[in-house]
């Protein structure tokens, strides 16, 4: 018997497939072609079997074993870099707001996730920990004070993302307070001085190249 968490593994060969089920890989292979398993073809023309056929193919088979869901809720909290001290407790409230909204429900062993840096930033620490573990399967519910504070901008792409990895996003407010405004504005105004620095590059490589040019120029010729 196979345990559906112990299929790791986002897609699978014939090969590995008919392990688990005690075949051959040409009897999975047959299965696909038969379209009585759901595959995709890898660039090279490969058959790859995702998890979830996998896991089908494994319950026709009387072979799959259901876990309880061992996913567990995720608690998400951000603050702006720019004061250590305050940010420091922005963070601890945003998890007591959740804890505390959460309390008649109750939360699944919930890990929290504090996050710090701009919502522009998209390499942060935090979110990228965020979507791995849904990736993952390890959890099932992340709960935010608002939209804003996983993501400036394209909070659907998130919300979609997570959707497909089986995850409820839950936001507890929609409106922004004074002072997640007042961080949008240090956020926008770090993405103009970044876009003006990329510019004055620019203009700088473009007088650097055009200097280069007249330098080459024999001097008898510039008369």
């Amino acid at each position: 018997m196979i345990r559906k968490s112990e299929l790791t593994k986002d897609f699978y060969k014939p090969k590995e497939a008919g392990t688990l089920i005690g075949r051959g890989p040409r009897t999975v292979s047959s299965l696909v072609r038969a379209g009585k398993l759901e595959a995709i073809r890898s660039d090279i023309n490969r058959i790859l079997i995702p998890r979830d056929s996998v896991a089908k193919l494994l319950e026709q088979s009387g072979l799959l074993l259901e876990d309880e869901d061992a996913r567990r809720d995720a608690i998400y909290a951000r603050a702006s870099s720019s004061h250590e001290q305050k940010n420091r407790g922005d963070l601890e409230r945003q998890v007591l707001d959740i804890m505390n909204a959460c309390e008649k429900e109750g939360l699944d062993k919930p890990v929290i996730i504090r996050d710090t840096g701009s919502g522009l930033n998209t390499k942060r620490k935090g979110l990228v920990r965020l979507i791995e573990m849904a990736k993952n399967h390890e959890i099932k519910r992340i709960f935010i004070t608002s939209k804003d504070r996983l993501t400036r901008f394209g909070y659907e792409y998130l919300e979609e993302l997570f959707a497909m990895a089986g995850v409820e996003l839950t936001t507890l407010q929609e409106k922004e307070n004074k002072d997640l405004q007042e961080e949008l504005v240090d956020d926008m105004m770090s993405l103009l001085a970044s876009f003006s620095g990329k510019l004055y590059r620019i203009r700088g490589n473009k007088k650097k190249k055009m200097r280069e040019i007249i330098d080459s120029v024999p001097e008898e010729d510039r008369e």
